[in-house]
């Protein structure tokens, strides 16, 4: 569960070029409101996560983009909670889920104002109005959109970090990673 700009990140470095749906369905599976269905889309309650995102993986439409960037999501999520996290919890201790949300912060805000194309690109997705929204059960576009302005917003008013727990060059090694391994992973499930 790393905050939006290590997801964007890894999406920039797999489609530098992509569509605005693509980044858009990169942080849509966070912008659910309730902590139950979130687990549920994340795929957290599954006995076999990766088996159950390889399903999830086929079953999606490989053209549109938006729902490309869900699948990316949930394959860093994936990643991040059995590489990260873990790590992370055990050095903090019983305190580590405070102390995880205070560094994330650091994390979004200093790669948000460090990373060239974030600006511009969180603009963009900001103003996007039209994009090949798939409508489920737990995501909506309003709650996408709101999420959207609201982290913007957050980021444009917020200038801190860089996390110690999170620094820069680990977010860049493991955004390098998790792109190469989400080629792969793609690549053998889609032949």
């Amino acid at each position: 569960m790393p905050t939006y700009m290590p997801h964007l990140l890894v999406a920039k470095k797999v489609k530098p070029n992509a569509k605005i749906d693509f980044y858009i369905g990169n942080l849509a599976p966070d912008c659910i409101l309730n902590k139950e269905k979130k687990h549920i889309v994340h795929l957290r309650k599954t006995p076999d996560r990766e088996a159950a995102l390889k399903e999830m993986t086929l079953k999606t439409d490989d053209k549109n983009e938006y729902l490309q960037g869900m699948v990316l999501h949930l394959f860093v999520d994936w990643k991040w909670d059995s590489l990260i996290l873990p790590v992370f919890a055990e050095k903090n201790g019983e305190e580590w889920y405070t102390k995880y949300g205070d560094e994330g912060g650091f994390l979004e805000s200093y790669a948000f104002h460090h990373t060239d194309w974030a600006y511009v690109l969180w603009e963009q997705m900001d103003l996007c109005d039209a994009f090949d929204f798939v409508e489920t059960d737990s995501i909506t576009m309003e709650s996408i959109k709101a999420e959207i302005t609201r982290s913007r917003k957050w980021k444009m008013e917020t200038k801190i970090g860089p996390s110690t727990e999170l620094p820069p060059s680990m977010i860049e090694k493991f955004a390098n990673d998790t792109a190469v391994d989400f080629a792969k992973w793609i690549s053998g499930l889609r032949g």
